[in-house]
């Protein structure tokens, strides 16, 4: 299946899932995003690939920082990691961003069935449910020290898992089930975030334009993150959402257009900086939307 061919049947599964979706087509080259889709006021943004190992750091990058700006899941699909076929129903984790194929991702739209295991560098986890997990020990009347000793672990990592703190491998949650039954596990939402990440800092300005955007984002309490590959060059996060575009003086108009679908995904405002001189107004929209809101 060539890559094309994967973003149409991606896109596919959408529409059947009854979410809205439009492709994203700039910018042109190592594009962080290929589709934005929303189902119920809860976007989604998606990057498809072959192979995953075609993901950049900055993709990745962009993709945390979208989650962090519009408070959405990300999800990257694919086909295989380094010429390894990535197998249905599982959440393959790429430096804190999830990987999926494209059956797993109908399943879960479709289907709203949820994966039971996750890899994470190359090792297949699963997740207890604290209390179930709890419980069934009780039942079996099976001390946490008995029990590190079936399963081969120790008493700290039992009560780890007992508190949700701590993941289950493969071998060690066969063992397990055979003894409290298959339900003790939780499945994995395939679209998100799998380990903790960590919380995502303001961006640092890459030019003097950016340079005031982040001194006003500053004064005025609101969140500034830069992106690399997506049409939206900045969001400002507080009160409000807004999408700030930089000129593009060969593509503005396809830019804008690509802008304006993640903001209608996204219920952010679009604001387009030419120059310093439009700084002023991107205060006023500031200042005018929060005060809207606050009155609201």
């Amino acid at each position: 299946m060539t890559e094309s061919s994967l973003v149409e049947e991606v896109f596919d599964v959408l529409k059947r899932a009854g979410y809205q979706a439009d492709l994203i087509l700039y910018p042109r080259e190592e594009r962080s995003v290929d589709i934005v889709a929303s189902s119920g006021g809860k976007p989604l943004f998606l990057k498809i690939v072959q192979d995953a190992k075609e993901i950049s750091k900055h993709e990745i990058s962009d993709l945390k920082k979208i989650r962090a700006a519009y408070d959405t899941s990300t999800v990257i699909v694919a086909t295989r990691h380094y010429n390894k076929e990535l197998e249905d129903d599982v959440v393959y984790v790429k430096y804190g961003s999830n990987v999926i194929t494209l059956k797993t991702l109908e399943n879960y739209l479709i289907k709203r069935e949820k994966p039971l295991v996750a890899c994470v560098r190359g090792n297949y986890i699963l997740k207890i449910n604290p209390q179930k997990f709890r419980q069934r020990r009780e039942e079996l009347q099976c001390s946490r020290g008995m029990l590190a000793d079936i399963l081969g672990t120790s008493r700290k990592t039992i009560y780890m898992y007992e508190r949700g703190e701590m993941y289950i491998s493969v071998d060690k949650a066969l063992r397990l089930a055979s003894m409290m039954g298959e339900d003790i596990f939780e499945e994995f939402d395939p679209v998100q975030g799998i380990l903790e990440y960590t919380k995502e800092e303001n961006s640092t300005p890459r030019d003097s334009v950016e340079e005031l955007i982040f001194q006003l984002a500053k004064r005025m309490g609101h969140m500034f993150l830069n992106f690399t590959g997506l049409p939206v060059d900045i969001a400002l996060k507080g009160e409000i959402k807004v999408s700030v575009v930089k000129d593009d003086p060969n593509y503005l108009d396809e830019k804008v257009k690509y802008a304006e679908k993640i903001a209608t995904a996204t219920k952010a405002a679009v604001f387009l900086v030419r120059s310093k001189h439009d700084i002023n107004g991107l205060a006023k929209l500031l200042s005018k939307r929060e005060s809207t809101e606050n009155t609201n």
